[in-house]
């Protein structure tokens, strides 16, 4: 089998169309055409000499031949990359376009501002920044960087720590107003409670401890969001009581549009912070500015300081 120079670029596609799962998705990851990629993957099954994959109107699926190939297309995926690294890190000055994700409330409270602080002391590097609760596949969606909550699968990723989200019970002063007590965790049945909910989760678990032991309540509301941000806005339009991360609530407590309640008592469990990036032999000098910049910055940020 001869492979041609030109078809070092058809083997890196071909290995994007098989992470990704389609021609379509690969096409638009790589800002081209359908028919473009589908005419680069033929040349390539010319050039070799047999099919890399079966497809149906439904699926594609790896071709014996394929799965062999495959390996090698990983081979020179890796290599392009890491030369594209070295030549990176060569430079003296931090230059390129970074691709960053994060979810969505705590990019909005804690990241935009962080970025433009970032950009501000690196002028030369742009970021574009995906907002989105969802968990991305860093690899197959060419991210450099991402911000994830809570506690993360294994994987070949390199994750730090960032630190700890925190909770907070609150409600506002309008609301508590015209609302049964509320002096102890139980007393939450009797309210309506605002709290996160999608089509996997739903946070209305809530768990304190104190001298008297530990206690968790179910609690129920009227209005359930998918957005914290949003949720917020719910609690300061007097919609009820709200278990939030305290660094996304910012000037209302300080300017007293919400206020803490049940503070005698200790949320149970907190969520980590992390940012990650994938494993690789070269770390861009790009990416290696951006983690450290997150690490000296965020851990403040993301306890509301």
């Amino acid at each position: 089998m001869a492979i041609e120079t030109q078809n070092m670029q058809g083997l890196v596609l071909f290995s994007h169309i098989n992470r990704l799962g389609s021609l379509s998705a690969a096409a638009q990851l790589l800002g081209l055409s359908r028919s473009s990629v589908s005419k680069q993957l033929a040349a390539l099954e010319r050039s070799i000499g047999s099919r890399l994959f079966n497809r149906t109107t439904r699926k594609i699926v790896l071709t014996e031949v394929g799965r062999q190939v495959l390996q090698e297309a990983y081979k020179v995926e890796r290599a392009l990359q890491s030369i594209e690294h070295i030549s990176e890190g060569s430079q003296s000055e931090i230059t390129g376009t970074l691709n960053v994700s994060c979810a969505s409330a705590q990019g909005r409270i804690h990241l935009v501002p962080l970025i433009t602080q970032f950009l501000a002391r690196f002028p030369n590097v742009n970021v574009n920044l995906q907002l989105e609760d969802r968990l991305v596949d860093m690899v197959a969606e060419n991210l450099d960087v991402s911000l994830r909550v809570g506690h993360l699968p294994d994987s070949s990723l390199i994750a730090r720590k960032l630190g700890e989200i925190k909770g907070m019970v609150c409600a506002s002063p309008e609301y508590l107003k015209n609302a049964p007590p509320l002096m102890t965790p139980s007393d939450l049945l009797h309210h309506r409670c605002l709290f996160y909910r999608n089509s996997v989760i739903a946070m209305n678990a809530w768990s304190f401890v104190s001298d008297a032991g530990d206690e968790s309540v179910t609690v129920t509301g009227p209005l359930t969001i998918n957005d914290p941000g949003a949720l917020i806005s719910a609690a300061l339009n007097n919609a009820g009581v709200l278990l939030i991360d305290k660094g996304l609530l910012g000037d209302t407590l300080r300017e007293g549009r919400l206020v803490p309640v049940l503070s005698e008592y200790q949320l149970v469990g907190s969520l980590p912070m992390f940012v990650v990036y994938p494993e690789k032999e070269f770390i861009p000098a790009k990416t290696r500015a951006l983690v450290d910049f997150l690490l000296e910055k965020m851990p403040a940020a993301i306890q509301g300081n």
